[in-house]
């Protein structure tokens, strides 16, 4: 069983999520043993100014074997990413990994402590860079520890159609223990996106398995992937990476018909929306979709990008903070909707036929309400009332009783329901008549 909270707000988000899981099994055919495992994961980011972002995360991994406690395992992380120009970040990160077991009389034992920097640069053209440097300690079995240094430079080109990205990186790992000689590492790739989210990759690769060892492993990979994933009940499909350490973010940019903040399958999807994830863009293709692949973990500013958003939308969704962990693939919606206004007349209906004659009196300082009180305005000299602004779905219009003059009622409609569409967004001479009361 598990359960999940998430809060987002504007400068700020944050998840919690619990799970637990029981599992009975045998071993040597009449050995029945029990396993319990608590897991529990937070985090928090906050935003400071439109270019300083923060994140804190922990995560703790508690087990029980036969009722009995055997250890927790912990991983804490904080992240600080600055903007020094719009297609310019510097991020810094601290992480701790580590954990107690009852053969350890409880005490906590920090397996690995790093702390890295990194520098990521968007170039025009599709083109990104990245660079980063790690201080990494590990504290491996029988009590052997190792300081050692890492770094990176990363290149990213996505074709200009989105149908491909070409990608290199060299590594660098410092001596360590009884190594002498650094480590040098590469890759590069090519993928090639195929039609229904297919990805078509090929890969050539320098590497070395372990920490210690001299002598470096080449790898040739060729592979064609695709998955599909379930959420906000329904299956949606996205390009799989075997890649470790990456991550996507996904959603859908749509009108808010009616003005419920949420996607709703019937409404409409907008292409050739610019969205924008800390100095990265993507286009909202003809299916009103943006993704945002090959993302590392960590903390993340997702909106619209301003500059590019239509003037005659408004945003219903605000900024979103999250956290991304190794391949997590997010889902987030982002919907805006039109502008509408409505207007009309409180006046003295003398003959009582519902309509305002040349004649008849106008009524100044009524109160209007819309949506009960949402928004109040009050009429003018001529009896009028206007209100601007106005998201499109539905929405309602009525006098305020408490503002009307000593002797004066209603007598038409005492609520009128506007539902304010792409088609329809101006609703005018909504009328308000008024009579006096007659004594009895």
């Amino acid at each position: 069983s598990s359960v999940k909270y998430t809060l987002r707000e504007r400068g700020i988000g944050s998840n919690a999520k619990g799970s637990f899981t029981s599992i009975d099994y045998t071993l040597n055919k009449n050995a029945n043993h029990n396993l319990k495992l608590l897991n529990l994961q937070g985090d928090l980011t906050k935003s400071f100014s439109d270019t300083v972002l923060v994140g804190l995360a922990l995560d703790t991994l508690g087990t029980w074997l036969d009722q009995s406690y055997e250890g927790l395992q912990l991983e804490g992380a904080s992240e600080i990413k600055w903007g020094v120009m719009g297609d310019t970040i510097i991020i810094g990160n601290y992480t701790i990994k580590g954990k107690n077991t009852k053969k350890t009389d409880f005490s906590f034992k920090a397996e690995e402590v790093k702390i890295g920097l990194s520098f990521l640069h968007f170039f025009p053209n599709h083109l990104t860079l990245l660079l980063d440097a790690n201080r990494i300690f590990q504290q491996l079995q029988l009590n052997n520890s190792y300081l050692f240094t890492t770094a990176g430079v990363s290149i990213h080109y996505r074709w200009p159609d989105d149908s491909g990205i070409i990608a290199g990186k060299i590594g660098y790992r410092s001596p360590v223990g009884t190594r002498k000689f650094p480590q040098w590492s590469y890759v590069l790739s090519l993928q090639k996106f195929l039609p229904s989210d297919l990805m078509l990759k090929l890969e050539y690769e320098r590497l070395y398995g372990a920490l210690w060892d001299e002598v470096p492993e080449y790898l040739i990979r060729l592979s064609l992937n695709h998955a599909l994933c379930f959420t906000n009940g329904e299956f949606r499909t996205f390009r799989y990476s075997e890649e470790d350490n990456t991550s996507m973010i996904k959603g859908v940019v749509y009108l808010d018909e009616n003005g419920n903040g949420q996607f709703d399958p019937w409404e409409k999807r907008l292409s050739g929306i610019v969205m924008s994830v800390e100095g990265r863009r993507a286009t909202t293709n003809e299916d009103g979709e943006y993704t945002f692949n090959f993302l590392k973990p960590g903390i993340y500013r997702i909106d619209f990008n301003p500059r590019s958003l239509p003037a005659d939308y408004t945003p219903v969704t605000s900024e979103q903070l999250i956290r991304l962990r190794e391949n997590e693939n997010f889902f987030l919606d982002f919907g805006v909707t039109l502008n509408g206004s409505i207007s009309g007349l409180v006046f003295i209906d003398a003959n009582t036929d519902g309509k305002m004659n040349e004649n008849e009196k106008p009524l100044d300082w009524v109160g209007i309400l819309l949506d009960h009180g949402d928004q109040k305005t009050f009429t003018g000299p001529d009896g009028s009332f206007y209100f601007e602004g106005i998201p499109l779905g539905d929405h309602t219009v009525s006098l305020d009783p408490e503002s009307l003059p000593a002797g004066l009622q209603l007598v038409g409609e005492e609520e009128f329901t506007i539902l304010l569409t792409e088609d329809v967004l101006d609703v005018v001479n909504l009328l308000f008549p008024l009579v006096y009361k007659v004594n009895p």
